[in-house]
């Protein structure tokens, strides 16, 4: 490079002006020294040097041993071997970072340089080198590697399955990372999310399905909550996923997603909606549900202004099969019994169990009388066929009472009396036939 008459004037002012150096070395550096490499023991500190350590200068000698006796020795050890390769090929930067004690017993953080000065056969003879104190950057880069520390373990420690995407300009999305628990529940490996679209990870179908969240979550600019069912290399599984928007300025540069695996806890809630609406030993409706299916027809036929049927049905001869059989054979002839009720229905029809030996059918949009009597003897016919159980021939009838809606009650409760008292006429009159309400 060139010279500039600036670089001279101001070698000349250093030349000249002992005050000029003395600013350039105070000012811009933490501590100047030069040191006698003939001589090894005789070096020359400058006090800013001493007062950063926490010593007085006044009381410190111009001696190497004394910066030697609070140098990290390891430090020490480095600083050494780097002056040795300095001096022995100019090439050879002499510049590390080393480790002092200071006064107070804490530790400071210097950056040594040096240059040799050479005698015309480029033997080392000086060294002159600058002291830059890096504690605070130093100590920033520890807490910064801490803060990084603790993001890991917090990325990678927590059981829910984490994701970051980043939003490109044109409102498209790339996965950064996950971390492991999503890596373990998904089958979904770092290098195989990053840098990935939904469309290229999870294929198109899949990419444009996860994508529409994601998208709700970019256009309201605050955290969407919403359950997923996805079929991954690791399974298919239900998820509570929440994502998150990190805006910055007025734009959304990433999204952090945070998904919990509920498949499990969804399977428990359908096993407990499954023991309180259905029956556990045929599998129909239980009382419960039954009325819940019941007022639902009453509304929806009273808007429509339809009719239905309701059968109430108490099988005829069933005490005597767990008399002479058990109850297991009693059970099964239970199980039989709701196989071929459904069988004699429509798809949109009910069946249900009260309990015991009792069952309620639901007919839905039945025109008059006629219509459901067709219906009620093909049930009829099919309860009064042998079941057999094993070895075990078990013979059964049925009595069934019918109310229609609306003509035998408008509510639930009158019209399952109505049904439940025809049935029980029957049962008065010799049992194993059909009764339609007669009141009103």
């Amino acid at each position: 490079m060139e010279a500039n008459y600036l670089q001279k004037e101001l070698y000349d002012l250093i030349d000249n002006d002992k005050s000029v150096f003395d600013f350039i070395q105070s000012g811009s550096l933490d501590g100047i020294w030069y040191w006698d490499l003939e001589s090894p023991e005789n070096e020359w500190m400058s006090p800013k040097f001493w007062k950063i350590l926490g010593y007085n200068p006044d009381e410190k000698k111009h001696l190497a041993s004394e910066w030697q006796d609070i140098i990290f020795q390891e430090d020490l050890k480095l600083a050494t071997e780097n002056l040795e390769k300095h001096c022995a090929d100019p090439d050879h930067p002499y510049d590390q970072i080393v480790r002092y004690r200071h006064k107070n017993g804490s530790t400071i953080w210097i950056r040594c340089r040096g240059l040799a000065i050479r005698d015309e056969n480029g033997k080392a003879i000086r060294m002159l080198g600058a002291h830059t104190d890096i504690t605070d950057l130093k100590r920033t880069e520890k807490e910064i590697h801490r803060l990084k520390e603790e993001y890991k373990k917090v990325f990678n420690g927590t059981q829910d399955a984490i994701f970051l995407m980043r939003v490109l300009e044109n409102g498209e999305f790339r996965y950064v990372r996950n971390n492991l628990s999503h890596q373990n529940k998904t089958g979904i490996l770092l290098e195989d999310i990053k840098n990935k679209s939904p469309q290229e990870l999870l294929g198109k179908e899949k990419g444009d399905i996860v994508i529409k969240n994601y998208r709700k979550c970019l256009s309201a600019r605050e955290s969407i909550t919403y359950e997923e069912e996805l079929n991954l290399p690791g399974g298919d599984r239900i998820w509570l996923t929440t994502l998150t928007p990190i805006i910055k300025g007025n734009n959304v540069s990433h999204i952090v997603g945070s998904a919990t695996d509920i498949t499990e806890r969804k399977r428990l809630e359908l096993e407990l909606e499954k023991h309180a609406n259905y029956d556990n030993l045929t599998g129909l409706p239980n009382r419960k549900l039954f009325f819940e299916v019941l007022d639902r027809k009453i509304l929806e036929n009273e808007r429509d202004n339809r009719k239905f049927a309701l059968l109430f049905i108490d099988l005829d001869g069933f005490k005597d099969i767990n008399d002479k059989y058990g109850h297991e054979v009693g059970d099964e002839v239970l199980i039989k019994v709701g196989e071929k009720l459904l069988k004699c229905i429509r798809k949109s029809d009910t069946v249900a169990r009260m309990g015991g030996d009792e069952f309620t059918i639901i007919l839905r949009n039945i025109k008059d009388k006629t219509t459901a009597e067709n219906l009620v003897k093909k049930i009829h016919t099919v309860l009064q066929e042998v079941i057999y159980i094993g070895d075990n021939e078990c013979n059964i009838g049925s009595s069934i009472g019918i109310s229609i809606y609306p003509d035998h009650g408008k509510d639930s409760e009158t019209l399952l009396r109505n049904a439940d008292l025809s049935m029980y006429e029957i049962k008065r009159n010799g049992k194993s036939s059909y009764k339609f309400c007669v009141t009103t």
